[in-house]
C-alpha cells in the first residue's frame, strides 16, 4: 500500500492505497498540487483490500442510525451520536467515515478485480464531501467555468447535456474549473462567495464526442464498444490550466433540444434553489444547515437561466459570455 497527499483548497488530503486505485484517484486529483505541509488540517482515505465478504475493515457501526441518501446500488446512514457515515454497496465496496476526526476506511472485495472505476468514485466523493463540508466547503453537482474572473454553473442531473457544453465552451476560450462538481466557501456572506475547481476528468460518451474531432480522434470510435464513456482530460486536450477560483455570476440550467439554435429564458430564484436543494445530504445539523445557506446565497449573488441547448455549438459561447457581462 501506497500514500499519496494532495492540497485541496487548503486542506491535506492523504491517500492510502493499492496502485491500480491509487491511479485512477491520480486521474481525478492530479491537477491539484501536491500536499507536503502536514500543518495544515488534514483529511485521511485508506483504501483496504479484504477476502472476508463480511468487510471488518469498514464493519457497520453500531448503534441507531438513519438514512441520508437513496443510492440505487445501497445503502448510506449516519449516526448521529458518533458522527459516522457508512455506505455499503456490497461487493462493489464499503465506506465508514469517521467524519469528526477526518478519516474514511473503503473496503472491497479482492476478487472485485473491476472495482477501481466506483471505488475512485462513487466510495470517495460522497465521503470527501461530507468531510469537506465539516471545512466550511460545500458541493454542488455542477459544471464550472468562467471569464474574467466571473463564474457561469451548469447544472442538472446525467444526460441534460452539461459536458456536451462544458467543452464547448472551453475549447471556445472559457476557463475551467469542473465539468461535475464544484465547491462553494462562503466565509464572508454573499459578497466572499466563492466557486472553487474541482478539475476531475470528463466521462464522455461517443454521442458527446461526435462534436469534438480532436476528442474523438483523441479517444477512437472503437473505444466506446468496452466501455459507453470515455474518460478525457480537458486541461489537457485544450491545454489550459484550472481556473481554482472564481465570483459565482450566472447559474444555468440546460435541457438537451433537438432544436438548431439554443434558447435562454429567465428562471425563479425560488425554482433554481429547488433544483439545488437536492445536493444537501442531512447529516450533521450544523454543517448541512450550512450547506443549505451556501445554495441560498449562490442563487441570491447569481442571475438564474434556463437553456433549452440546441446544436449551435459555435455560436452558444457568445451568448453565455454575453449573459456573464450583463451579470456583472
Amino acid at each position: 500500500m501506497t500514500t499519496h497527499s494532495y492540497l485541496v483548497h487548503g486542506l491535506q488530503l492523504d491517500i492510502s492505497a493499492e496502485d491500480s486505485v491509487l491511479a485512477a484517484l491520480l486521474a481525478r486529483l492530479g491537477r491539484f498540487p501536491a500536499g507536503t505541509d502536514a500543518r495544515l488540517p488534514q483529511l485521511r482515505f485508506e483504501f483496504c483490500q479484504t477476502s472476508n465478504p463480511g468487510h471488518p475493515s469498514a464493519a457497520r457501526p453500531i448503534g441507531a442510525s438513519r438514512s441520508v441518501l437513496d443510492l440505487e446500488l445501497g445503502e448510506v446512514t449516519y449516526y448521529d451520536k458518533t458522527e459516522q457515515f457508512y455506505m455499503d454497496c456490497g461487493d462493489q465496496g464499503r465506506a465508514l467515515g469517521d467524519l469528526k476526526a477526518g478519516r474514511v476506511r473503503v473496503s472491497y472485495l479482492e476478487t472485485n478485480s473491476d472495482s477501481d472505476w466506483f471505488l475512485s468514485h462513487v466510495c470517495f466523493t460522497m465521503p470527501l464531501a461530507e468531510l469537506l463540508k465539516r471545512h466550511g466547503l460545500y458541493m454542488v453537482h455542477a459544471a464550472g467555468l468562467a471569464v474574467a474572473g466571473k463564474g457561469l454553473l451548469i447544472a442538472g442531473q446525467s444526460g441534460a447535456g452539461k459536458t456536451t457544453l462544458t467543452l464547448s465552451l472551453v475549447r471556445a476560450g472559457f476557463d475551467f474549473l469542473a465539468d461535475d462538481t464544484v465547491f462553494l466557501t462562503a466565509a464572508h456572506g454573499d459578497n466572499g462567495l466563492r466557486v472553487l475547481a474541482f478539475p476531475d476528468e470528463i466521462d464522455v460518451t461517443a454521442h458527446t464526442a461526435s462534436f469534438f474531432p480532436e476528442i474523438q480522434k483523441l479517444i477512437g470510435k472503437s473505444a466506446f464498444a468496452a466501455c459507453p464513456k470515455q474518460p478525457v482530460c480537458a486541461t489537457r486536450v485544450y491545454g489550459v490550466t484550472p481556473c481554482w477560483e472564481c465570483v459565482p455570476a450566472v447559474l444555468l440550467f440546460p435541457q438537451a433540444s433537438r432544436s438548431r439554435t439554443s434558447k435562454v429564458t429567465p428562471m425563479l430564484k425560488s425554482e433554481a434553489l429547488l433544483q439545488l436543494i437536492c445536493n444537501v445530504v442531512l447529516t450533521e445539523l450544523r454543517s448541512s444547515q450550512a450547506h443549505l445557506d451556501a445554495l441560498a446565497a449562490l442563487v441570491r449573488s447569481c442571475r438564474c437561466y434556463h437553456l433549452q441547448t440546441g446544436r449551435d455549438f459555435d455560436t452558444l459561447p457568445k451568448l453565455l459570455r454575453t449573459l456573464l457581462k450583463r451579470a456583472g
